[in-house]
């Protein structure tokens, strides 16, 4: 009866940020065991701990959530962060951004597996909001590409550019677990991702 009461004191003592933190990562749990269309708010709540009127009173809908999840997790605000600050080589940053943005790509592995699984479902969820995490991503790699070929350090189309960069660390990340004793996937990623910041920077073509 005591530790019961403890448990319910704390769950009445948690602040609306720290349940709000709770339902996202309950449902970033169950989206991974059961995609989003799988997943449904009762779990969600069960797995976070709360009723289920209290997600819909933070989220509204249940598309709404799932919305807020992936932007929670999407790992966007900190890229852009690093990214406004990368004023140095130009190799080396990309090298920082590649870095990011692998690491966020492989924790997120299970998320990007129902999203490319359930393409089509999630035209429906975010039909209302111009927000994807794919395009918040790209803005942030296509503004740090305008800004290199302003300086005169890059040529071409910025968005083109940071689609390419996005593309090669995109594609590393899944084929690590796709091909993990290819040449490219053995050892550490560093070694990989400077060979694609070389390839994108100057090319195979021999002069």
């Amino acid at each position: 009866m005591i530790e019961t009461r403890k448990i319910s004191e704390g769950v009445r003592s948690a602040s609306p940020e720290e349940t709000r933190e709770r339902i996202l990562t309950a449902a970033r749990e169950v989206i991974g065991r059961k995609g989003k269309r799988g997943a449904t708010t009762r779990e969600i709540a069960e797995v976070a701990g709360v009723n289920e009127a209290t997600i819909f009173r933070h989220f509204g809908t249940k598309e709404a959530l799932l919305v807020a999840c992936a932007q929670h997790f999407s790992g966007y605000s900190l890229l852009a962060d690093v990214a406004a600050g990368l004023t140095g080589d130009l190799s080396e940053d990309l090298l920082a951004l590649a870095q990011l943005m692998f690491a966020r790509f492989e924790a997120l592995g299970d998320m990007i597996r129902w999203s490319l699984v359930e393409q089509e479902y999630e035209k429906d969820i975010f039909a209302e909001t111009t927000w994807r995490p794919q395009l918040a991503i790209l803005a942030v790699l296509t503004e740090f590409m305008q800004r290199r070929v302003e300086a005169g350090e890059l040529r071409g189309e910025a968005e083109k550019l940071a689609l390419v960069f996005l593309g090669l660390v995109f594609m590393h990340a899944l084929g690590r677990k796709k091909f993990p004793d290819s040449v490219l996937h053995r050892g550490e990623p560093e070694a990989a991702l400077r060979f694609y910041i070389d390839v994108f920077l100057n090319g195979v073509r021999k002069s």
